[in-house]
């Protein structure tokens, strides 16, 4: 029996000689810390926000190929700071591969934030290895975007120290 259906999982075609299935997004709910403030976070959500940060693959060695990650602008709340999150394949007409949103919640006493990204792997990933690597890769990418937030605060600290 040909014909398009609308099953639980999806849509799906079934014709007389093939059976076709939807490859299903994967969703991925990561988390770290990083040595931080909100300022910190804000100040680099809004830098990268213009020009899309280039992530080569020793940035993000479970994807094995080089990536765009593209920052929308912050929204802000008195502890915590959500921004959605792209990640491309860095090509002309990359592939989206990771889709989500990006939290940064400060601790009440502490100075440390918690940096969590909650959202999927695309279909759009080139290869099922790739798509199996997803959750690594996205832990692999919010530990490059921990580090390049405590850069410059680690710098004002030293400036701040020494004068």
């Amino acid at each position: 029996m040909d014909g398009t259906y609308l099953g639980s999982s999806g849509v799906f075609r079934v014709d007389s000689m093939q059976v076709d299935f939807p490859l299903t997004a994967a969703h991925i709910s990561v988390e770290t810390s990083a040595s931080a403030d909100l300022d910190d976070v804000c100040r680099w959500l809004i830098e990268c926000q213009a020009n899309p940060v280039r992530l080569d693959v020793r940035d993000l060695p479970a994807l094995g190929q080089g990536t765009r990650l593209r920052l929308a602008l912050p929204i802000t709340a008195p502890r915590a700071v959500l921004s959605s999150l792209t990640l491309f394949e860095d090509v002309d007409a990359g592939g989206c591969l990771l889709a989500g949103h990006l939290r940064f919640v400060a601790h009440p006493t502490e100075p440390a934030i918690r940096l969590s990204f909650s959202g999927r792997a695309e279909t759009g990933m080139a290869s099922s290895a790739i798509r199996r690597q997803a959750a690594h890769a996205a832990r692999e990418l919010l530990d490059v975007i921990a580090a390049s937030i405590e850069r410059p605060s680690a710098l004002r600290r030293l400036a701040s120290a020494a004068s």
